[in-house]
């Protein structure tokens, strides 16, 4: 399996704090089944836009090719690509033109893209019409723990129909996060509007790096072949830069 989004990177932002408690993650998702994971720190450390917050994409590069190292170190068998979470706010086009934003696998491709919780401005559509433009596709993070998308899913939907893509965490299926979210989750799987799985790991305890439980939850939603889909196939067209849709 390839988990598309994972916080591993220690010490980068709210993931693990440590070298031994990131090393420790990747043999929990190596173990559990997880090939391939990409590192998608948040764009910027804390939750404000703050210049003097931003993880630079070479400091991302950088880091990831050490960590790289240390599982090569401890035989560790889990690759790890390069990418962020970025949020949406209003100058993400001019972040993205100065290449401040590092897309999943440094392709140009595909961008792992934060909602707000509360409000999603109109100006939306024209910022996912501009990455577009720019042969960037975003990746809706977590969409079942949005409290948006959860009283009016048909703003998801408009977002798929404009070219977007939708990343459930696997927690979310197994209960991780309540039965609220776990019910929308499996709404969101039915209705088609759920395009890959990934763990959003951030810990080895709280948020862990593991798919499988989830993935056979999924299984019994929309069969084998789809599952695998959302798990592996999609996936690794993304780490890629290969079309999905």
């Amino acid at each position: 399996m390839i988990d598309l989004h994972a916080h591993i990177l220690p010490g980068i932002d709210d993931g693990p704090r440590s070298l031994e408690d990131a090393l420790e993650m990747a043999r929990l998702a190596a173990a559990d089944g997880i090939t391939t994971m990409v590192a998608t720190p948040h764009l910027f450390r804390r939750k404000s836009v703050e210049l003097n917050g931003l993880n630079h994409p070479e400091t991302i590069r950088q880091a990831v090719r050490h960590f790289q190292e240390k599982l090569a170190e401890e035989q560790i068998s889990l690759t790890i690509l390069p990418g962020c979470e970025s949020p949406l706010f209003p100058e993400i086009i001019k972040f993205v033109d100065d290449q401040k934003i590092l897309t999943i696998n440094d392709l140009g491709r595909y961008l792992c893209l934060e909602m707000p919780e509360t409000v999603i401005p109109p100006a939306v559509e024209d910022l996912v019409f501009q990455l577009n433009a720019r042969g960037i596709t975003p990746i809706i993070t977590h969409p079942e723990r949005n409290l948006v998308f959860y009283e009016m899913p048909e703003k998801l939907r408009r977002l798929i129909s404009l070219g977007c893509l939708a990343q459930i965490t696997a927690r979310s299926l197994t209960r991780g996060f309540g039965w609220g979210v776990a019910r929308f989750t499996k709404k969101l799987v039915r209705e088609g509007l759920v395009h890959l799985m990934a763990t959003d790991a951030h810990s080895v305890k709280n948020r862990p790096p593991l798919m499988e439980e989830a993935f056979k939850k999924l299984r019994k939603l929309v069969g084998q072949s789809r599952a695998w889909d959302m798990v592996a196939t999609v996936p690794e067209r993304i780490i890629r830069g290969e079309p999905v849709l």
